[in-house]
């Protein structure tokens, strides 16, 4: 749909993904991804955690089948996507908004890594002797 606004965010993941097929049969994933921005309070000028942002997100096609085998629960997850807020009324009658993500690109964000990794083709020769090029 022309006019959707796009939408880029980094979240953790709530819960493993789930794969499903449409009545259509087209593959969709689905997932919750948190995201809960720091604000700088400037009164104190300490940083503090703001109020957490819950996005639906769908991957849909052919794409869907390689999101529910890589995304699991605490990921942390850059999506880009087009953005929707669905209104629905819930069970108990009271009207609800969901926001959404028409998930476009995905990737996983790696954590903090304690030691460097070294590319296989260039690891540091232990002994130089054995070393036929030197």
């Amino acid at each position: 749909m022309a006019g959707e606004p796009i939408i880029t965010f980094e979240g953790n993941i709530g819960g493993d993904a789930e794969l499903r097929l449409t009545p259509n049969g087209i593959s969709v994933t689905s997932f919750n991804i948190a995201n809960t921005p720091r604000l700088l309070d400037k009164k104190t000028n300490e940083w503090t955690d703001g109020a957490t942002n819950w996005f639906r997100c769908f991957v849909w096609g052919k794409n869907a089948t390689g999101a529910a085998n890589e995304l699991r629960k605490g990921m942390k997850v850059l999506v880009t996507g087009r953005f929707n807020v669905n209104i629905y009324t819930d069970k108990e009658g009271i009207e609800r908004k969901q926001l959404e993500i028409n998930v476009d690109n995905y990737g996983i964000v790696p954590r903090n890594v304690s030691e460097p990794v070294i590319p296989q083709g260039n690891r540091p020769i232990e002994d130089p002797i054995d070393d036929p090029w030197a």
